[in-house]
């Protein structure tokens, strides 16, 4: 290969780099994913492990929930039900609570979801770069069937404030008991 087919070569590759269009990781670049084969029902009823952050930023005093970007989380483990919370916003709570309680909790998270049809949004994935902090939902839950529900946009708060709040009160969480 002679100096200028390579000179060449590499001209155009770094031109098609230049001339590719914006990265979606760029302020305001979206990117969108929807997993067409994630079941929009889930059969099994034996919630293994869950996980769900939210945010509250955007809304505007509904349900009473002050404003924050929540954590809750729940895994099977040999001593029980390891459960997680955490606020950004500290009237809410002061830093993350961890305890331990029954499998029962598993399954007022199960019926939780099953009762505001969470897993219709199963497979989404909407993610806006750019934005100045955590305005959405992420939902990760597994099934000891092997089922799992998935959803993540950082725009949209997609869950119902019903939920969000009955979430909360599941948790213990009260919206001004932690000062």
């Amino acid at each position: 290969m002679s100096l200028f087919t390579w000179w060449e070569r590499r001209r155009q590759r770094r031109r098609a780099r230049i001339y590719e269009g914006p990265s979606p990781e760029i302020d305001g670049g979206t990117r969108i994913r929807r997993d067409t084969s994630a079941p929009k029902e889930i059969v099994s009823e034996e919630l293994v492990r869950f996980f769900c952050r939210f945010s509250t930023l955007s809304l505007i005093d509904e349900e009473g929930l002050l404003p924050g970007v929540y954590s809750f989380g729940a895994s099977k483990e040999a001593e029980g039900v390891v459960c997680t919370a955490d606020c950004t916003n500290p009237q809410v709570l002061r830093g993350e609570r961890r305890d331990v309680r029954t499998e029962a909790f598993l399954a007022e998270l199960d019926a939780l979801l099953r009762r505001y049809d969470v897993a219709r949004y199963n497979g989404q994935y909407y993610k806006v770069s750019g934005l100045p902090d955590f305005f959405g939902v992420t939902v990760d839950a597994a099934y000891a069937s092997g089922e799992t529900l998935y959803c993540y946009n950082n725009q949209d708060p997609f869950l119902s404030p019903a939920m969000v709040g009955e979430l909360c009160r599941l948790y213990g969480i009260g919206q001004e008991e932690e000062t």
